[in-house]
């Protein structure tokens, strides 16, 4: 049993922003609670999964939640020796120390990326939260310049995000897909901040050469309509396919069947896919924005955002010699990155600052 655990017994952890529909932050504060649980047996879990301690069923919408979390959660500070809250937000209410999970700025800093009613929850309450918290989780480096850059001195920590190794490195079947062969593949919402305008125009200029189509797997999100629209007119050349959300255990296929995985993001708090797909054995391609530069390292070939010339350069350059040093790196890369490594740096921190 961890030292920690016998330590601060009492520890509260609001994981209740894992939930449907699933995205990038989702499933991240998922694999949070899951290893601060490994590092604290006796922590009290609150979110919608099985094992965790369920808030009202009116919580599970986002309004419903941001309630709950401001003025039920903190019923249990009583007994409590520390909160960590996952996701951005907080209870404002005079408590235990807080470590907040801030995983970007984004609705902040470029709230035309992003939906309105994000927006207007993170300009309410992340401001007064990251002033409340005692230690705040940033995932990257970037992030936590930018938190300063915003808010002034922070007590500010980086803990990178982790990755399932084996869950993605394991072989895996080939998606459903209707065609065979290899494809470019992107992963992800279908919003704004993830520059699929410039994949889009991109792969015009370069698909006669390649001969393989594109596949973009994620939800229809935000503000994404003429992009839909564009896609699902696609007339050549090559073939734009819509696969729709990407249940969990297909993933890992989708990844590894792929001939490129494409990230090209205008902005970033980490970019959680880029670790996904090199832990899979697939050549990343992906934006300059410093957080992706950040988590990838050299492990990746980076282009310029808003760039679709010099992206289909570096689609065109990937020959069987570059796909394979590529493929290394990005496994010697991904493996560097773990939820455990996640929990452990985190139960250090409480074990020092409590």
């Amino acid at each position: 049993m961890p030292e920690t655990t016998q330590i601060y017994p009492q520890l509260l952890v609001d994981a209740s922003a894992a939930r449907a529909p699933w995205s990038g932050v989702q499933n991240a504060v998922l694999e949070e609670a899951r290893a601060l649980r490994e590092q604290f047996p006796g922590c009290r879990v609150f979110g919608f999964e099985e094992w965790m301690e369920r808030p009202p069923a009116w919580a599970r919408p986002a309004p419903g939640r941001v309630l709950w979390q401001q003025m039920l959660l903190p019923r249990h500070f009583r007994d409590a020796s520390a909160l960590c809250s996952l996701a951005y937000t907080c209870p404002l209410r005079k408590g235990p120390p807080i470590f907040l999970h801030v995983h970007d700025i984004i609705a902040l800093e470029h709230p035309e990326l992003c939906s309105y009613r994000n927006v207007l929850h993170i300009r309410t309450l992340l401001p007064r939260s990251v002033r409340r918290a005692s230690h705040i989780l940033a995932s990257s480096r970037d992030v936590a310049d930018r938190l300063h850059a915003r808010f002034g001195m922070l007590p500010v920590e980086v803990v990178p995000l982790g990755v399932n190794y084996s869950r993605f490195a394991t072989p895996a079947p080939r998606p459903p897909l209707p065609f065979e062969g290899p494809y470019l593949l992107f992963v992800g919402n279908l919003e704004p901040k993830k520059g699929l305008p410039t994949l889009l125009d991109a792969y015009a200029r370069c698909a006669e050469r390649l001969r393989i189509p594109l596949v973009l797997a994620g939800r229809p999100a935000w503000k994404c309509a003429s992009l839909l629209q564009r896609a699902r007119n696609w007339s050549g050349p090559g073939t734009v396919y819509l696969a729709g959300p990407v249940p969990a255990g297909q993933l890992p296929g989708f990844y590894q069947h792929a001939f490129a995985f494409v990230f090209p993001s205008l902005v970033e708090g980490f970019g959680l896919p880029v670790l996904e797909a090199m832990a899979a054995g697939t050549p990343v391609l992906h934006s300059d924005c410093p957080a992706l530069l950040e988590t990838a390292g050299s492990a990746g070939i980076s282009f310029p955002r808003n760039a679709p010339d010099s992206l289909a350069q570096s689609l065109l350059s990937l020959d069987n010699s570059r796909r394979a040093e590529l493929i290394e790196a990005g496994h010697a890369r991904a493996s560097q990155f773990s939820w455990n490594r996640w929990g452990t740096h985190v139960a250090q921190l409480l074990k020092e600052s409590l």
